[in-house]
């Protein structure tokens, strides 16, 4: 199986950036990582931003792989622990036949999700209560998902 990641923009903050690229290159070890992104939409006001969002959910729901688990991060998700996360992973690592070649992480841009592209997703998760820049999003859910996948290892990387 492999993993995609899946957002829209580019990440612009370069510090963010090599730490998302440093995670990737971590992960690698476990499974084959393939980042694909869809241009961001900028929006003048609220009736452009609606518009705006859909066109960039629209273009994120083209690119997701037919043969794939979905997964949107998204505030409303499912909250859960480090541990628990990583028996999600173990369960779609698991869980994976011929028929689901692909886990794949859905992230929204600066204006968020439409109500599309979480319907088409199988899964919801949150990863805080708190608010995140949609690039440092990116990088909590790569570390998040590396720690995961060192845990199911039974690797030194997290420790409590």
């Amino acid at each position: 199986m492999r993993l995609v990641l899946l957002w829209a923009g580019r990440t612009r903050d370069r510090n963010i950036g090599a730490a998302i690229r440093e995670y990737i290159g971590r992960l690698d070890r476990y499974v084959t990582v393939e980042v694909m992104e869809v241009k961001e939409e900028s929006a003048a006001d609220r009736h452009s931003e609606k518009l705006a969002i859909r066109k960039e959910c629209r273009k994120l729901r083209e690119k997701i792989p037919q043969d794939s688990d979905v997964i949107v991060l998204d505030p409303a998700g499912r909250e859960m622990s480090t541990e628990q996360f990583s028996e999600f992973l173990a369960e779609r690592f698991n869980a994976s036949s011929s028929r689901l070649r692909a886990l794949t992480f859905v992230f929204g841009g600066h204006l968020g999700l439409d109500d599309e592209t979480r319907k088409v997703a199988d899964h919801s998760i949150s990863l805080s209560r708190m608010t995140l820049t949609h690039e440092m999003a990116r990088l909590v859910a790569v570390e998040q998902i590396y720690r995961g996948l060192s845990i199911i290892r039974g690797e030194r990387y997290h420790r409590r």
